[in-house]
C-alpha cells in the first residue's frame, strides 16, 4: 500500500502546482488589475484590493512574482494580506489577497 502512495503524491502534488499557477495566471492579470487600478482611483482610492480565491496562497508561483516585479516597476507597493475562507467542503482554509496601492 505504502508504495501506491509513494506513486500518487507526485501526482497530486502536480496537480496542486500546476492549478496555482493557473490561478495566479487568471486573478494577477497586469492588464485587469491595471484597469481595476485606473477605476479606484477614479472613485478617489489610493488602494486597491485584490481578492484571490478563498484559501488559496498564491504568493509563491511564478505568476506571483511575474506580478511582483511588474508592481516593481510601476512604482506601486502591494502587500499580502491573510484571510481564512471556508472552502466548498467547508474546511476553513487560509489564503492571501494582496492590496496595491501608490
Amino acid at each position: 500500500m505504502k508504495a501506491n502512495l509513494s506513486k500518487l503524491i507526485p501526482e497530486l502534488e502536480k496537480s496542486y502546482k500546476t492549478e496555482l499557477e493557473n490561478l495566479a495566471a487568471t486573478h494577477l492579470r497586469t492588464d485587469k488589475i491595471k484597469m481595476a487600478l485606473h477605476n479606484a482611483a477614479k472613485k478617489g482610492h489610493r488602494a486597491l484590493r485584490i481578492a484571490l480565491p478563498g484559501g488559496i496562497d498564491l504568493r509563491k508561483t511564478d505568476g506571483a512574482e511575474m506580478f511582483k516585479e511588474w508592481i516593481k516597476e510601476n512604482g506601486l507597493t502591494a502587500e499580502w494580506h491573510s484571510r481564512v475562507a471556508t472552502t466548498e467542503d467547508g474546511r476553513q482554509a487560509a489564503g492571501f489577497d494582496v492590496e496595491i496601492s501608490w
